[in-house]
């Protein structure tokens, strides 16, 4: 039998904790995998998961596999096509990127056939599955509107400080609102009274000193410790001041929606409005973006890139200053903002990190005889690039005949009275397949002038005058938007200890550095390469 994996998927926590759908779905692609000669041999489960989005960890890490060579799977079995994608671009996406592994996405109950006239059926699916979840969560919304106009919570975790309890009941739903927890309310106005009066020991606390003093007096947030964000929410909510608020964010972009399009909810207050007023102002007041704004010419190098190497700790590593700025250091963000003290408090002057750094990217890898392999690989202007770029060509030419004939296909139905000109599904899908031929033919026209191009060919020179050009524009401080894109163009992680560093990369640059030559077999190995500064030599990579 042919070998398989196959894909589930819930959209809701509850469904995922009934599992209801999950056997369901795996019932039924057992059944229709045997029936056409397959063997599930793994399956894949999105538990709560949209299916209009493709940040899903299982999705990821089955179309990785899938996708892998030698080929694990000869098929990826879904329940129906919803449950892989409810958008009709991400869905055929997707797809073409199994296709090209040789691997066929099948449903176990939507049986769309073989050739061109199966994109469109299933284009069909995917469209119909679109327009339905659009309308259902535009109804959702205007239901959890109407709830939130009337008062009542939304059924989120309610803020500190309060709980929810039943007001109504109509039919066979619980309508809840908010009220004061007697039991939080206590820790709700110990945090506001440190930050305006401190603990009656000295000076009112900032933010960081906050969340030390609540870990070293044993509170926590509902079993959870305090961090700097948290506080900061906690000052800043309104919900204290007798205003709670929902619809601030997109439910699914999470992106803040405008302030006039909030819905505001009376709930009992905690603070007085001039006591909460008063946190504001401070609050304001102690911004340093806004007490003393800062020009940014010279942002930190190693910014996300960098991680703590102390005690297994791997947090990023932060700006932070001393003397009124004069010493600069890359410090443990989990020290710095959640007060973890486990990685001991991980604190490296950032002149010598970055000078480092940069040294060893100078000494490793932006030397003519390193630059001229690497440089090779990127411009590839070779005779068989020309090949690969070729036969992209001649795959675009096939796929602007397949869209051709589905956008002669969609004319036929409305010839055929199948469906109506106005139709807005036959609108949205002609839409796409034209979008997607202005793609092809652009990417053709960019295709065709590189074949046989002349300009891009590595000569000595101009690998002599890159590489003297790069190793100044990485000693360039006041060039440093652009000496940080070359680091971290080529630099993946630094991972840095008072002791060492350790600079890794996935990129070929990296290997090329590391190992000083080109593979023999011109492939790229599946490991990554560790460069350790202040020695002779490399370890070995780890495989």
């Amino acid at each position: 039998m042919l070998r398989a994996c196959a894909y589930v998927r819930v959209s809701t926590k509850r469904q995922a904790e009934h599992e209801t759908s999950l056997n369901e779905q795996e019932t039924g692609i057992a059944r229709g995998a045997a029936e056409r000669g397959y063997e599930i041999v793994e399956t894949y489960v999105e538990a709560g998961r949209s299916g209009m989005t493709d940040r899903r960890p299982a999705l990821q890490r089955m179309i990785a596999d899938a996708c892998a060579q030698p080929k694990r799977y000869d098929a990826v079995f879904v329940y129906n096509f919803s449950r892989f994608f409810r958008d009709e671009y991400e869905c055929e996406g997707y797809r073409r990127k199994l296709e090209k592994a040789g691997v066929k996405l099948i449903s176990a109950t939507q049986d769309v056939g073989e050739g061109p006239h199966a994109r469109l059926i299933r284009s069909i699916f995917t469209s119909l599955d679109a327009a339905s979840s659009e309308i259902n969560a535009e109804q959702v919304k205007v239901v959890m509107s109407a709830n939130a106009e009337a008062g009542f919570h939304n059924g989120s975790a309610p803020p500190l400080g309060y709980r929810t309890y039943v007001a109504e009941r109509r039919g066979k739903k619980d309508k809840k609102k908010l009220e004061i927890d007697p039991a939080e309310r206590p820790l709700v106005e110990l945090i506001f009274r440190l930050y305006m009066e401190g603990d009656g020991t000295g000076e009112p606390l900032g933010i960081g000193s906050i969340v030390k003093w609540l870990r070293e007096h044993g509170y926590t947030h509902r079993s959870q410790h305090f961090h700097t964000g948290l506080i900061y929410a906690i000052l800043t909510r309104e919900t204290y001041a007798g205003r709670h608020y929902y619809g601030c964010r997109n439910s699914r972009t999470n992106e803040a929606r405008p302030r006039e399009e909030w819905i505001e909810v009376k709930v009992p207050a905690i603070l007085s409005e001039e006591r909460f007023q008063a946190v504001q102002q401070r609050l304001k007041a102690r911004n340093p973006h806004i007490a003393a704004p800062r020009s940014h010419t010279s942002p930190v190098l190693l910014s996300g890139i960098g991680r703590c190497g102390c005690n297994g700790c791997i947090s990023t590593m932060m700006l932070m200053t001393g003397k009124g700025g004069k010493y600069r250091y890359y410090a443990c963000s989990n020290r710095r903002k959640k007060g973890d003290l486990s990685c001991g408090g991980n604190n490296v002057p950032m002149d010598k990190v970055d000078d480092a750094v940069v040294s060893a990217l100078e000494k490793r890898l932006f030397q003519p005889e390193r630059l001229k392999a690497l440089l090779g690989e990127m411009l590839d202007a070779s005779d068989a690039a020309d090949a690969d770029r070729r036969k992209r060509l001649a795959v675009l030419r096939t796929e602007e005949t397949e869209v051709n004939q589905s956008i002669r296909a969609l004319f036929m139905m409305v010839e055929s009275g199948v469906t109506t000109p106005d139709d807005p599904f036959l609108k949205e899908r002609l839409a796409t397949l034209k979008l997607r031929l202005s793609g092809i033919a652009e990417e053709a026209v960019s295709l065709e002038r590189q074949i046989g191009a002349k300009g891009g060919r590595i000569t000595p020179e101009k690998v002599e005058r890159f590489a003297e050009a790069i190793r100044a524009r990485l000693r360039d401080a006041d060039d440093s938007q652009v000496r940080r894109r070359y680091v971290r163009a080529f630099v993946g992680e630094v991972v840095m200890t008072r002791e060492r560093l350790i600079i890794r990369g996935p990129n070929r640059a990296l290997e090329l550095a590391a190992a000083g030559e080109m593979p023999a077999d011109d492939r790229v190995r599946t490991f990554m390469s560790d460069w350790r500064t202040r020695r002779d030599s490399n370890p070995r990579p780890r495989r």
